[in-house]
């Protein structure tokens, strides 16, 4: 596996957190925890205060901790979390330290409060690390790019037993399989769609079986050594009507038109405008409702988010999804979706 540089990290996120104005920040969010000290385990949240690092975890993962949270200081919860936070606060004399507002709920907030001293000030953030983490560095991309090949030589696989006759739920467990056999785990549930139930973007696979000259929306991803691939491909199953040729043209040259756009310090929005403005101009645009792209790295949904609201800029080293999508009840759905990553220069796409 290729050295991630969780220092690096560390270092950086320090730095940010002075120029919020806090003493301290309290990282809550699993794959921020993870992404910022190594350690993979659950029930574990990380206090940096005035340049010490706390990682804070109860017996069961205590020895995983150690190992994995390099430049850490192991605190084992005794009697709550709240509690041993409580006193490493006092201990430091923290007074501002902010903390995730997306993650904790408003109880978990107050009981945070009713621990910590009265004079300390819990401040809501949103986004701090997924901000670190929306731009990918070497050993991130390279873990990306494993995890795609993956999931490519499983589609290929999937491919092959696509056919009349076999049903959604059968070619489901086999994607789910082909993974584990493989070494990684599926990163979502797979979602097989065939016929009319594809114009479901999150249909969930049933016990249709697929019929001769229809064709089947297929989305795979899975997770490896920590990060993950999304891939959707629509097959032919025999010679569909001639609609589902001219809607398939139509998202191809949107994806297309979209992916040419793509560059840093381009509007996410601009990208996701160059497809739907197309879709729209073709007479689909109500039939096209998602956001055209998310991105991807330890989670399968992570900034950036590409759609028309967002106000993310594009930089080298991100990584999301291109795919437009035209989705008619009754008829069915068609969704082509790629894997891009920004370079210096423009885009390499992963996944084509």
């Amino acid at each position: 596996m290729p050295a991630i540089n969780y220092t690096k990290r560390q270092s950086l996120f320090e730095n940010k957190i002075h120029g919020l104005g806090l003493d301290a920040f309290l990282v809550t969010n699993q794959t921020n925890v993870s992404y910022l000290s190594g350690f993979r385990g659950h029930d574990a949240v990380a206090l940096f205060a005035k340049g010490k690092r706390y990682l804070i975890t109860d017996s069961r993962y205590i020895e995983e901790a150690q190992e994995d949270a390099k430049g850490f200081r192991i605190e084992l919860v005794r009697e709550s979390t709240y509690r041993t936070l409580g006193e490493l606060v006092k201990a430091a004399r923290l007074k501002r330290i902010g903390f995730e507002s997306m993650n904790l709920p408003f109880g978990v907030v107050e009981r945070l409060k009713e621990a910590l001293p009265g004079r300390m000030a819990l401040r809501p953030f949103r986004g701090v690390v997924e901000g670190f983490r929306s731009v990918k560095d070497r050993a991130e991309v390279e873990l990306i790019k494993k995890s795609v090949r993956l999931a490519k030589s499983v589609l290929a696989d999937i491919e092959k037993k696509v056919r009349p006759g076999v049903s959604e739920g059968y070619l489901a467990e086999f994607i789910r399989q082909g993974f584990i056999k493989k070494g990684a785990v599926p990163g979502f549930d797979p979602i097989v769609a065939s016929g009319a139930n594809s114009s479901k973007p999150h249909a969930r696979p049933t016990t249709a079986k697929i019929r001769d000259n229809s064709f089947v929306m297929v989305d795979i991803g899975c997770r490896l050594n920590g990060y993950n691939s999304d891939i959707t491909k629509t097959l032919r199953v025999g010679k569909p009507a001639p609609r589902f040729k001219k809607i398939y043209e139509i998202v191809s040259a949107a994806q297309k038109l979209a992916i040419e756009k793509i560059a840093p310090g381009k509007n996410a929005s601009e990208i996701d405008f160059a497809a739907r403005g197309y879709i729209c101009r073709e007479g689909f645009g109500r039939n096209f409702g998602h956001s055209l792209g998310h991105g991807v790295g330890m989670d399968v949904h992570e900034e950036p988010t590409i759609s028309k609201m967002s106000r993310a800029v594009l930089k080298a080293g991100m990584v999301f999804t291109v795919e437009p999508a035209i989705y008619i009840p009754g008829f069915g759905g068609i969704r082509i979706e790629d894997m891009v990553l920004v370079t210096d220069k423009g885009v390499e796409v992963l996944t084509k």
